[in-house]
Formats: C-alpha cells, sequence, structure tokens
C-alpha cells in the first residue's frame, strides 16, 4: 500500500518537474503573451468594426425617424412623422450598440492584465515559486497548503490571459468565425441599402413661402399620393431593418460567447489543472511524512 502511495507521488513529482520545465521558459520568452496579444488585437479590431456598424445603423435610423413630411396648404399646417414607426428597432440597435462598447472595454481590460501579467515581477515571483516547489518535492518537504495556493495564484496571474485568450481564439476559429462574417456582411449591406432608400423628395422640406410651397404641393400630388408613397418607403426600410433583428442577437450571442462564456470556462479549467498539479501533490506529501 506505501509502495502504491509513492508511486502515485513520484508521478505527482515527475509531471510537476515537467511542468516546471515548461512554465518557467514560457514565463521569461513569453511565446504564448505574443500570440495571445495578436488574437485578442484582432478580437478587437473585429468588435469595434461591429460597434461602427451598429453606430452607423443607428445614425441612420435616427435622421429617417426625425424626417418630418409638413404641409401648409391655405395656412392650415399639417405634418407627419413617419419614421416613427422605426422606434422599436431603434431602440435595439442602440442596446446592440451598448454592448459592443462593453465588449470592445473587456476586450481592452483583457490587453491590459496581460500586459501586467507579462512584467518582470510577476515572472520573477512564478520562477521564486515554481524552484521553491521543485526543491520541496526532491527533499520531501512538507509544503503548507497556502504555500501551494499563492504558487497557484502565481500560475493563474501569468498564465491565465494568454491562455484563455489563445484558447478562446482557437474555439471562435472553429465555430464561430464563418457565422460572424455572414452576419456582418449582412448588417453592414443593410446599413448600405436604408442609406440608399430615401423618403420622396421635397417631403422632409418647410417652407414659409406659400407660393414656392404650393408648387410642391402640386407636383407632389402628381405622383399618384406622395403621402400614401411615403408611408409605403417607409414600410421598406422597416421591412429591411425588421431582418437585421435576428442578425443582431446572433452578433450579441457571439461576443458573448467569445468574451464571457469561453474565457470562464477557460479559467476554470486552468484553475482545476493547477490545483490538481500543485495542490494535491502537497497533501500527499504531507500524508505521507
Amino acid at each position: 500500500m506505501k509502495n502504491t502511495t509513492f508511486a502515485g507521488l513520484s508521478l505527482r513529482r515527475g509531471l510537476l518537474l515537467l511542468a516546471i520545465a515548461v512554465l518557467i521558459p514560457l514565463a521569461w520568452l513569453k511565446p504564448l503573451d505574443r500570440s495571445a496579444e495578436s488574437y485578442l488585437r484582432d478580437g478587437l479590431v473585429r468588435a469595434m468594426a461591429t460597434y461602427a456598424t451598429a453606430r452607423a445603423f443607428n445614425g441612420v435610423i435616427s435622421i429617417l425617424q426625425e424626417t418630418v413630411v409638413a404641409v401648409q396648404p391655405a395656412g392650415v399646417g399639417m405634418s407627419f412623422a413617419p419614421g416613427q414607426i422605426l422606434d422599436p428597432v431603434n431602440d435595439l440597435v442602440e442596446q446592440f450598440s451598448s454592448i459592443m462598447l462593453a465588449v470592445c472595454v473587456s476586450i481592452g481590460i483583457q490587453l491590459a492584465l496581460l500586459k501586467l501579467g507579462g512584467t518582470t515581477l510577476v515572472s520573477l515571483a512564478l520562477t521564486c515559486g515554481l524552484l521553491w516547489w521543485a526543491f520541496s518535492a526532491f527533499t520531501e518537504r512538507r509544503m503548507t497548503r497556502w504555500e501551494a495556493r499563492l504558487i497557484i495564484a502565481a500560475v493563474v496571474v501569468r498564465f491565465a490571459v494568454p491562455l484563455v485568450a489563445t484558447a478562446s481564439e482557437w474555439a471562435y476559429q472553429q465555430t464561430l468565425a464563418q457565422q460572424y462574417g455572414q452576419t456582418q456582411g449582412r448588417l453592414a449591406t443593410t446599413v448600405d441599402q436604408v442609406k440608399q432608400t430615401t423618403p420622396a423628395e421635397g417631403m422632409s422640406e418647410r417652407t414659409s413661402d406659400k407660393d414656392d410651397w404650393i408648387k410642391k404641393f402640386r407636383d407632389w400630388l402628381g405622383v399618384d399620393t406622395a403621402l400614401g408613397q411615403v408611408k409605403a418607403k417607409y414600410e421598406q426600410i422597416r421591412g429591411q431593418l425588421d431582418s437585421v433583428v435576428e442578425d443582431l442577437v446572433h452578433m450579441i450571442a457571439i461576443f458573448a460567447i467569445q468574451t464571457v462564456l469561453l474565457p470562464l470556462l477557460f479559467l476554470w479549467l486552468i484553475g482545476q489543472l493547477a490545483s490538481r498539479l500543485l495542490l494535491r501533490p502537497a497533501t500527499a506529501t504531507a500524508e505521507v511524512l
């Protein structure tokens, strides 16, 4: 029974020494940091592009909402605001813009944490902790649980962001990249289409000149009930924007998965792996000694 215990402990020590031999060079040479920074910047570019598209949407819809059809025949003033039918879509676009801004901030925070974790002080503290752990393993010194936890904390601080960013980007490229490209393309196309779709000319202009307005009014009446045309035009715009709602929801899901769910999942896995590799051997050593 004791031989079995020592065999298991020796296996853990071997894995621990292998991990130390890998982690210390990674901490100082920073290959993971460079790739993670590249991935995070790519993600930030995607998020900013989507945020810009959302703001463009919001601007176009706001202009359409502010368009007022004003008429003053024979001194009687009437005005119509057909763009108000776009208000529900505009509310969704504004909420989407806020979410994308939060995503950009989240990625920016990850970049800052990446720089912080890659400082010389953190790498030095991690190296000292790992070497102390190796010394304890070789001399069969009883390491306390808090010492192991401090080393785990150093490992997480140094490698959590690079590993999480790399793993999240890999998962994104494997599962979400194609969907993102298609959805972003549709959103950009819809923005261009809505920009090109304008109400009937002269409908949004106001004038105090009665004669000039009457001329415009007569021209307007010469095109099949212009008011009906304006309403039809806005119904067309609303139809174009209604097709965007599903795309906006998909975008929210994509960025929520990439910037929230995947990082939390991989961070939990890293913590579990570090605990099994560092904390369990400390407990086993204490039991044997």
